[in-house]
């Protein structure tokens, strides 16, 4: 039988502009459950740098990621700073601070959820820290996170949100330059923190919210700090439940998710957002079935809205004349179990840099993670995943808490003050259409800073001024390039697109190129990739220069990256198997 495989890898990349590589804050994601060195546990670093997702596992990390979330990448879209409430962290799992948030009551949330024998676990509310960092301060950050005197108030909402400032220095090491700092105080804030550019593509607005009640408190984040900028009422009274709260990608809208009980469900509450003000306006609220730990999210173009019930993923229209009546299904959980533990439900919901929507079950371990494709089309169209990729190692409901750092300016607007135009920079992505028909490749446009315009040339003779087209190729190489542009400029983008015949499945069996490692020698980590693309389970054994065993893992994803900087140097032999009975065999050298 004859089928053909498309290479989803970037061979080349001829033209990236200087700005495009300063707005990689959000590349990298920071999620997982526990880490103490172990192979079965890992935390994990996904990596969207190359347009797509891949999987890094860190062993030598030894924490422990929950709900509250948060990261902030380098100028190379490596995390650099992460935290889960209860701590802060930096690159290979460095602490740079053991307590934030902290109370030495008996009650507090701090020591409730400090676990005698494992240490901190992370707070368990979703969007309730975020990291941003500090205009016109290099290499300065700020990580704002909430603060809860003690675990009977955790219905009540939280009393405070607090601040620590970081200095990433040119060596990497860290220096804290205060934490716990006090940004508001109030009796109570909802328990979610959230932010988007201001107008003027430098500040940040920082948007906190009454718990029960209709008042909204807009901080300002400028060099010289964060301060109160005013305090606002909304026309509806929100009654407090769990949940998460995020700004749509351009910033125009705003959600907040609050789960309530049985009987009432859970409220999903749209507000319009002015950036150039922080002015904060009712616009529609939805309601539906109760659920544990759900999200919502906005799709690139903020046309439509998404949230779940669990076992509900909705869709609403937000151009539609009567939004609420727009509500479509756009599916119903499958009833998949993760095998030993329980159902891979709906739960909270990311927006991702490869323009995808990323939705983690609720359960409160869980190996993998549901993918809403297309976000930007219909309900019937969208292309939701379910249970679609397969982490291999637990994820503790981690759903990072991230604002779009590609937001320019509001051009012409009042506030567009400082000069920063939105020059365009180009991006994109490419997927085949429909699956197992390779020739038909679906483009997808990941380009920011307010393109106008896109010119596609896909390298053999074909071209397309779509947003995001659909083209038809034959075997062989191509060269395919993005041009955008604006009236500020242009800039484009071009990668490899492989389109590769395989004659029979035999064949494919006897490929024996098709794994790779590298670098060789290494240091710290080695990239295990696939020519095929696919995201696969292998068994993966690796063993050093002496016999012994350093890792053994029955269900590695390929393609995966090790962190393992704590091994010691010398040759290690990795053997990895498939499940048709091929196995490759790698000798490494670490240096």
């Amino acid at each position: 039988m004859k089928y053909f495989l498309i290479s989803l890898f970037v061979f080349g990349l001829v033209a990236v502009s200087r700005k495009a590589e300063a707005q990689r804050e959000g590349d990298t994601w920071v999620i997982g459950y526990y880490s103490g060195g172990s192979p079965n546990y890992s935390i994990m670093h996904l990596d969207f740098r190359s347009g797509d997702i891949a999987l890094n596992w860190h062993f030598d990390e030894v924490m422990h990621m929950r709900e509250t979330a948060a990261n902030i990448c380098d100028s190379d879209g490596e995390a650099i700073l992460w935290t889960n409430g209860m701590e802060i962290f930096g690159k290979n799992g460095e602490y740079i601070v053991d307590t934030i948030a902290y109370s030495d009551d008996i009650l507090s949330y701090w020591n409730w959820f400090n676990v005698d024998g494992i240490g901190p676990i992370g707070f368990p509310y979703h969007d309730g820290a975020i990291i941003l960092p500090v205009p016109d301060r290099v290499s300065e950050y700020t990580v704002l996170y909430h603060f809860m005197s003690n675990v009977q108030q955790a219905y009540d909402g939280i009393i405070k949100y607090l601040e620590a400032r970081i200095k990433v220095n040119a060596d990497t090491t860290y220096m804290l330059m205060y934490k716990d700092s006090i940004v508001g105080e109030e009796s109570f804030y909802s328990g979610t923190l959230s932010a988007t550019r201001h107008a003027n593509a430098r500040d940040w607005w920082i948007l906190a919210m009454e718990a029960t009640g209709n008042k909204y408190f807009a901080y300002l984040l400028e060099p010289n700090g964060i301060q109160l900028h005013h305090m606002g009422e909304v026309d509806i009274n929100l009654i407090e439940g769990t949940g998460q709260a995020r700004f749509s990608p351009m910033g125009n809208f705003f959600a907040r998710m609050d789960i309530l009980d049985f009987d009432d469900g859970q409220n999903i509450t749209l507000f319009s957002f002015d950036r150039c003000t922080g002015e904060l306006k009712y616009m529609d609220q939805f309601n539906t079935d109760f659920g544990f730990f759900t999200g919502v999210a906005f799709s690139p173009s903020e046309q439509y809205l998404y949230a779940d019930d669990n076992n509900h993923l909705w869709q609403w229209d937000l151009w539609a004349s009567d939004i609420d009546a727009s509500q479509k299904l756009v599916d119903s959980f499958d009833g998949f179990e993760q095998p030993g533990w329980g159902p891979m439900q709906f739960g909270p919901l990311m927006n991702g840099p490869d323009g995808r929507i990323y939705i983690v079950p609720p359960a409160g371990s869980s190996e993998f993670i549901h993918v809403i494709d297309r976000p930007d089309e219909p309900a019937a169209d969208c292309r939701f995943l379910q249970h679609h990729i397969d982490l291999k190692v637990p994820n503790g409901r981690s759903a990072p808490n991230l604002p779009n750092f590609r937001l320019g300016p509001l051009d012409g607007s009042p506030c567009d003050t400082l000069g920063l135009d939105n020059v365009p920079v180009a991006r994109w992505r490419f997927e085949e259409d429909e699956p197992g028909w390779r020739y038909d490749v679906r483009f997808t446009d990941l380009s920011f800073y307010d393109p106008e315009e896109w010119h596609w040339d896909f390298g053999d003779g074909g071209t397309s001024d779509e947003i995001h087209p659909i083209h038809t190729f034959e075997n062989g190489l191509y060269h395919v390039c993005l041009t955008v542009s604006n009236p500020y400029g242009q800039d484009s983008v071009c990668h490899w697109v492989e389109i590769l015949p395989v004659s029979t499945e035999e064949d494919n069996a006897a490929l024996s190129d098709d794994l790779s490692i590298a670098p060789n020698p290494f240091t710290d980590r080695i990239a295990i990739k696939s020519k095929r693309g696919d995201i696969r389970s292998t068994t993966m054994t690796i063993h050093d220069m002496h016999g012994r065993e350093m890792m053994s893992h029955d269900a590695a994803p390929v393609p995966v990256t090790l962190h393992v900087p704590s091994w010691p140097s010398g040759m290690y032999l990795v053997t990895i198997s498939e499940e048709d009975g091929k196995v490759y065999q790698f000798k490494v050298m670490k240096i």
